[in-house]
């Protein structure tokens, strides 16, 4: 009988105890159309270094080729530090000696308030969208800085930065613990503060230490000079 056949043609019964070659006078094999033959095992071993050899190959490829530059795949366009986006406005009320600069940053509905307050010697912050005022004792460049709003008052309008702006950081830290009774500030500070807790704030001093930076304004003045004043709690 020819062996590889999936399908063979049984010979007719006959009587018992004919002999083999009588029952089965012939033996007829017929292919299984649409089948395939099981490659030998030379076959498959070649098949398998070929795979192998294909694998190896392209490792080494990636191994040999030089890595290409993650900057080449990431690009950031990060904004200048020095860039200020804002509308502000400065209100003088010179019978009093007071100015009140308002800070409107860009895409913001909702303004911050600094408070010159000549009368009282102090200077007042009122953050957008926070409750809280703080306050400190103006130094003398906080009177020069009143008196040169005065003398711009109509001069009112935003203050846009020129080549020429010197930039600045001023440092406050914050005395969260120590709130203000209203009765012991002048009446614009009241105005401004209604209903708002008021905490003192002072100007860093010391060597440098760890920070937790609370939140900034940044301030034009009309002496070409922007201001970035920030807001921090010392840790506990």
């Amino acid at each position: 009988m020819e062996q590889g056949s999936c399908c063979a043609e049984g010979p007719e019964p006959g009587p018992v105890g004919a002999p083999l070659t009588e029952m089965c006078p012939q033996v007829k094999t017929r292919p299984c159309h649409g089948g395939w033959k099981t490659p030998g095992p030379l076959l498959l071993l070649l098949l398998a270094l070929a795979v192998v050899g294909a694998v190896a190959g392209g490792l080494l490829g990636l191994a040999h080729s030089p890595p290409k530059p993650l900057l080449q795949m990431l690009h950031l366009t990060l904004p200048s530090p020095r860039v200020y986006q804002y509308n502000q406005t400065t209100q003088v009320d010179a019978a009093r000696n007071v100015a009140t600069i308002r800070v409107t940053p860009a895409q913001s509905n909702h303004s911050w308030a600094v408070l010159f307050d000549g009368e009282s010697g102090c200077v007042c912050y009122r953050p957008a969208e926070h409750k809280a005022c703080f306050l400190r004792l103006m130094d003398p460049q906080d009177h020069e800085t009143l008196q040169l709003l005065m003398n711009t008052s109509r001069a009112q309008g935003s203050h846009s930065p020129s080549q020429d702006t010197h930039y600045t950081q001023e440092l406050l830290e914050v005395l969260g613990r120590h709130e203000v009774d209203p009765a012991q500030v002048g009446a614009s500070v009241r105005h401004l503060c209604e209903k708002t807790p008021i905490y003192w704030a002072r100007h860093a001093e010391g060597p440098r230490r760890q920070r937790l930076i609370y939140l900034c304004i940044d301030i034009c003045f009309p002496s070409n000079v922007c201001v970035s004043v920030c807001f921090y709690y010392l840790p506990d």
